[in-house]
């Protein structure tokens, strides 16, 4: 098996991650472009027509000889060579994609819809997309945006997949638990539509990779689930003039909207964050699976709005849903003149601390975050009460007074990075919040400064239902 490069026009690369070269295996010419599309899943509806054939706009070169004047798809490789893949393209104006058979069928029934068309239709294939979070508002807006047929969609998380989020991100299934949600959706994606090429960006978004990841994709939908992260997205969305497609959801409720360049911003609705404990996660208030699912779902019809320049958006607009009531409401909104970001005369021109602005913790789980220790019912229970351990409850102060594990103090995950030099003194630090989740970032904070700390698997939850030691009112 001989292994070559292959040259891809810049048309094709949407499907290769932007790159121009890349290697494919194969004793063939037809072998080499069989195995390169199998690497690059969308690239075979651009090479090859609906019988399998070479489509006849392409030309396939070995280093500098055209394989008709060779032996065709049957040319001998013997390994170093280069493929090069030449489509015809016209003058003057843009080319135009044309829809192979098998895409005319798939997006058949909103094609028809006369304020899409083909032309509508070719101009998703070539959108691209960065999805903020593969969570619960995520993971609908990636299903969604990948079943129209958006072209190229980038996805920025870097959670793993926990069994408590199965209920509301129906991306993941129970084998992706404990793996990256970013390579669970690609996954998904690859396995939904061979059109879309997903681009898996494994990583928390930073201030300091936000403006280059951001910068790559032609809009934004934003699915964080924590206000430093949300104030993130946005302010660098307005800086480099990004359209935003906004939700936040909680309990039954829902929000979205839509921030277009020069027409307001999320500081504009709400310019400084609330003070860090007075609105609870979903982590600590709950969440319907289902109210996560039409909120994503929202988003991804404002985002195929947006990318075709139909409609009317929610640009200007909030809507919110009652979904206990089934009622919805929409509120107008305007961009504020005295806005520090997006204002007449900014005062902020740049990205700054959101965890200092937002008070808040920055969550830092998932694949480049440092390992915690997770302590089974079993293994916490045999150490409650050990010397030199702290039992540390990051729930607020007002549901920790209610009742919590004998000898543990309160420390409200928003008040952690303040009190890491009073957690130095413990010999091993146990964290725990209602279910696991809020306590798992406490911990890897904890570890990441140096601190020896472990999480409590499962919880209060979990605890209190094996009927394990509790105190009632602290």
């Amino acid at each position: 098996m001989a292994q070559v490069s292959v040259y891809v026009p810049t048309p094709y690369r949407k499907h290769t991650a932007g790159q121009s070269t890349v290697p494919a295996d194969g004793a063939t010419v037809g072998e080499a472009l069989a195995d390169l599309c199998a690497r690059q899943p969308g690239l075979g509806n651009e090479l090859f027509d609906a019988q399998g054939q070479l489509a006849a706009y392409l030309n396939v070169y070995v280093d500098d000889t055209e394989i008709h004047s060779l032996s065709g798809l049957d040319t001998a490789l013997s390994g170093g060579e280069e493929l090069a893949l030449i489509p015809a393209m016209a003058g003057g104006s843009q080319s135009v994609r044309l829809l192979s058979p098998s895409q005319v069928e798939r997006y058949s029934r909103q094609i028809i819809l006369p304020e899409l068309g083909m032309p509508g239709q070719r101009k998703l294939l070539a959108s691209r997309v960065l999805v903020v979070g593969a969570g619960g508002l995520g993971a609908p807006v990636i299903m969604y945006l990948a079943s129209a047929g958006v072209g190229t969609i980038g996805i920025v998380d870097g959670d793993l997949v926990d069994r408590s989020n199965l209920h509301r991100q129906p991306l993941h299934r129970e084998q992706d638990v404990g793996g990256s949600k970013v390579a669970s959706a690609q996954r998904f994606v690859t396995a939904l539509n061979p059109d879309v090429s997903v681009i898996a960006h494994p990583v928390v978004l930073e201030r300091d990779n936000a403006l280059e990841l951001i910068g790559a994709y032609d809009l934004v939908v934003n699915g964080s689930d924590n206000f430093p992260t949300r104030y993130l997205v946005n302010d660098a969305c307005v800086l480099l003039k990004k359209p935003l497609i906004d939700a936040s959801i909680l309990r039954f409720e829902g929000q979205a909207t839509v921030f277009m360049p020069g027409k307001g911003c999320y500081r504009c609705l709400f310019p400084t964050p609330p003070e860090p404990g007075t609105v609870p996660s979903c982590a600590e208030a709950g969440v319907m699976g289902a109210l996560a699912g039409q909120m994503g779902s929202i988003q991804a019809l404002e985002a195929i709005k947006v990318l075709l320049g139909v409609g009317e958006t929610l640009a200007n607009r909030l809507l919110v849903v009652d979904a206990l009531a089934g009622v919805s409401r929409t509120f107008r909104w305007q961009r504020r003149p005295d806005c520090a970001l997006c204002g007449d005369h900014p005062s902020q021109t740049g990205l700054i601390d959101y965890v200092a602005f937002c008070g808040s913790v920055m969550p830092r789980r998932g694949v480049d975050a440092p390992g915690a220790e997770e302590l089974s019912l079993q293994d916490a229970q045999a150490r409650l009460g050990s010397p030199g351990v702290l039992w540390v409850d990051v729930r607020p102060r007002a549901v920790f007074a209610a009742g919590t594990i004998p000898g543990a103090i309160s420390m409200p995950i928003d008040e952690l990075s303040g009190h890491l030099e009073e957690l130095r003194r413990a010999d091993r630090v146990v964290f725990f919040c209602e279910i696991g989740q809020k306590s798992q970032v406490a911990a890897l904070v904890a570890v990441d400064s140096g601190i020896p700390a472990a999480n409590l698997r499962g919880g209060l939850l979990a605890w209190q239902d094996a009927h394990l030691p509790w105190q009632d009112k602290v």
